[in-house]
């Protein structure tokens, strides 16, 4: 087939909530700061956020140009009139108005001011810029234009893109670094982003009842969405209505765990293998001229590109959140199918082959997902990806703690990517709290020497934000997770949880279940009395409060207890319930929450609300040190 389907974004209606005026409303927001300046203008994008614009409208490129975009540049430390952005037609000195649209960072306030400088010393008066900050402007990033020199030559404004829809039952702040700059440098505008964007949650779609959280970031969210919902009380219309039953709110620093662990479902492996940014993936499609559908006759590859990845595909929707195994089993079998069919066509009559016509946007999405699967089943296949889904299994278990050292010692012998090892030290330092200390430093060392000393600095930020740490002088600490696994039921060894009809998360693991989604399984069947023990063990304050009506009308907090109360959902009806999740998530604890509300007899509808999808790998690469992402060891 020549031709490709052309993937869509989601609708965003089929949710617990409709999530399509949200989308509607950040487009408009930003086609009014682009029509704010007349004529024809240049639109220079800090590179963090246009992914999350290609969420909002699936031909941004025709949308910036029917309002007057002429110029799509990237911000990076190139002068205006140098000849990158002027490789084409029109040039910048061709064009007055220049919008900036960028997060509110001091490098970008730097570059942005840098550049403004060293265009106005050759050119005075030829550009009139415009600076829109995402999602809002700070003190900060003014006092940067201020102390350059270039405050009055711009005029500023604020684009408050927050959350980026990216399926129907997940929202992304898109905020990178949120983990690292809570743990490693102590900066809270990622939970203020949250709590604000939890606020206008509740605007949107009514008052969240009941508020549950465990961490430290978790309890600052509470704080910091009370106190603005304080200085600007809900409207009564909003009070009154609910449409989000209950908001839990957890810290990543409570199951650093997880992320380090491989994932095996088939969205959570393309995300580990070719990577999933802003909902969209690169892949190299299959160029299948005169041969079947999904596959047969393969005449080799095409140019890459991407392709955006949802639930507007029924079949990516079917397998995403599968295992990879049984993914492989059903894609074949489709194949197979759609290859036989193919082959009948000669003998359908009329109505057969009409039928068939009907059928081949489908057939075009199984091709695409065909060619989605080729890199990951490439890895799959080698057994250095089994032995290494083994020795996690085993640091999980508590197996034998000298084997573990042993296979990373190898991991890094073999020259394995330095990101591959990081995560197994993170992984196998949570797990016994800590390095072991006859281990410690020689691990230590050995990955120095291995990956180069340009890792130092990366080491001491890990270290201080507690992923990879020799173990303290308390012997409680190495028994922390072996009493979470045991009081959690973190590793389910049942063999029918490999089947076609598991009953329990863990088989999206094989055998593992995520300490963040236990915890929402416990809060949604009956609150976490029961593991209030275990809960005790994790860092960082628990709570779980009520949010109702005084006899004034007016939005208060009372403590919840185990009774009736207003604002839960009726007898029959599905409660929603707000997943907000500090620090990122991976796609396959998004899995897991649409596997628990698809069992039978289910009741719960999750809504996940998240500061960045996340793996193992890009939670890791936020802590690099410049120096060591310069480095050609550091394999990117």
């Amino acid at each position: 087939m020549a031709s490709k389907a052309k993937p869509v974004l989601p609708l965003l209606e089929a949710g617990p909530v409709p999530l399509v005026q949200l989308r509607a409303q950040a487009k408009k927001q930003l086609v009014d700061l682009i029509d704010s300046r007349r004529g024809k203008k240049a639109l220079i994008l800090d590179p963090a956020i246009s992914g999350s614009l290609t969420q909002l409208d699936a031909g941004l490129s025709e949308l910036f140009t029917e309002h007057g975009i002429i110029k799509l540049l990237y911000l990076e430390r190139v002068r205006l009139d140098d000849a990158i952005y002027n490789a084409s037609e029109p040039h910048l000195s061709d064009v007055r108005p220049i919008l900036y649209v960028a997060r509110a960072t001091l490098e970008n306030a730097q570059l942005i001011a840098w550049q403004i400088k060293s265009s106005s010393a050759r050119s005075p008066n030829r550009h009139e810029y415009s600076v829109f900050w995402v999602p809002r402007r700070s003190v900060a990033v003014e006092h940067v234009l201020e102390d350059e020199g270039v405050y009055g030559d711009v005029i500023q404004g604020e684009f408050p893109l927050d959350m980026v829809p990216l399926d129907d039952d997940v929202l992304s702040l898109e905020l990178d670094s949120a983990f690292r700059e809570c743990t490693l440098e102590g900066d809270p505008s990622s939970l203020f982003y949250t709590a604000s964007a939890l606020m206008r949650l509740q605007y949107t779609y009514g008052l969240i009842p009941r508020i549950q959280g465990k961490g430290p970031a978790a309890a600052a969210v509470k704080d910091m969405a009370i106190r603005i919902r304080k200085e600007g009380p809900l409207p009564l219309a909003a009070a009154t209505a609910c449409r989000i039953h209950r908001a839990i709110i957890l810290d990543r620093e409570i199951d650093p765990i997880t992320p380090m662990v491989t994932q095996i479902t088939f969205e959570g492996l393309i995300d580990e293998i070719t990577g999933i940014k802003n909902g969209s993936v690169m892949y190299t499609p299959s160029k299948r001229e005169g041969a079947g559908p999904a596959g047969g006759g393969d005449g080799g590859r095409s140019r890459p590109g991407s392709t955006l990845l949802n639930s507007t595909d029924p079949f990516y929707k079917e397998f995403r959140d599968l295992p990879y195994y049984i993914t492989s089993q059903r894609l074949q079998q489709y194949a197979r199918d759609a290859r036989k069919e193919y082959a009948e066509l000669g003998s359908k009559d009329l109505s057969e082959l009409k039928t068939f016509v009907k059928g081949l946007p489908k057939l075009l999405l199984l091709d695409r997902l065909s060619d989605l699967a080729v890199p990951v089943a490439e890895v799959v296949k080698e057994q250095a990806f089994h032995d290494r889904l083994k020795a996690e299994q085993d640091i999980l278990e508590g197996y034998d703690v000298e084997e573990s050292v042993q296979y990373i010692q190898e991991q890094m012998w073999r020259g394995a990517e330095a990101l591959a090892v990081l995560r197994l030290l993170s992984l196998f330092s949570s797990c016994c709290g800590g390095l072991p200390k006859k281990h410690a430093d020689s691990m230590r060392s050995e990955f120095l020497a291995a990956y180069g000393h340009q890792h130092l600095a990366t080491l001491n930020n890990l270290e201080k934000a507690g992923l990879v740490k020799p173990q303290g002088s308390s012997s409680t600490r190495s028994s922390t997770f072996a009493s979470l696994r045991k009081g959690l039921r973190l590793i389910v060894d049942d063999p029918d949880q490999m089947t076609a009809n598991p009953s329990d998360i863990s088989y999206l693991h094989k055998g593992y279940a995520p300490i963040s989604i236990r915890l929402v399984e416990a809060a949604v069947k009956g609150g976490w009395g029961p593991v209030a023990e275990v809960l005790s063990i994790l860092p960082g304050a628990q709570f779980d409060i009520l949010q109702v009506l005084d006899p004034d009308g007016r939005v208060v907090d009372r403590p919840y207890k185990a009774v009736a109360a207003a604002g839960e959902a009726a007898v029959g009806e599905p409660e929603t319930v707000l997943l907000v999740m500090l620090g990122g998530i991976t796609f396959t604890e998004i899995s897991a929450l649409r596997f628990l509300s698809s069992k039978p007899g289910s009741n719960f509808r999750f809504l996940v609300l998240t500061t960045k999808i996340i793996n193992g790998k890009s939670l890791l690469e936020t802590f690099f040190d410049p120096a060591a992402k310069n480095s050609r060891k550091a394999n990117f």
